[in-house]
């Protein structure tokens, strides 16, 4: 079985008509399942990163401008960020 590929749009580029082998079509939709299954860890370790990245921005933020309670508000603490002395 012997497999063509075929872009449809010749103006958007495309790949050079040739026939693939079976077994070619195959090793070839392995090597973007292998490519798919690392795109997959490096997305999670980004999410992740991401994740970190906030808790750090946040925590960061909280330590520079402190929670006050606000008068108007009675005893719900509403973030003020008070400017440093340079």
């Amino acid at each position: 079985m012997k497999c063509l590929i075929d872009t449809h749009d010749k103006n958007k580029g495309s790949f050079p008509e040739q026939e693939l082998t079976e077994e070619q079509f195959f090793e070839q939709f392995a090597a973007l399942e292998d490519g798919l299954a690392l795109l997959q860890i490096h997305m999670r370790g980004m999410s992740e990163n991401a994740k970190l990245f906030g808790s750090l921005a946040r925590h960061m933020r909280r330590s520079i401008c402190p929670t006050t309670l606000s008068p108007r508000l009675g005893a719900c603490p509403v973030p003020t960020c008070v400017p440093r002395n340079p």
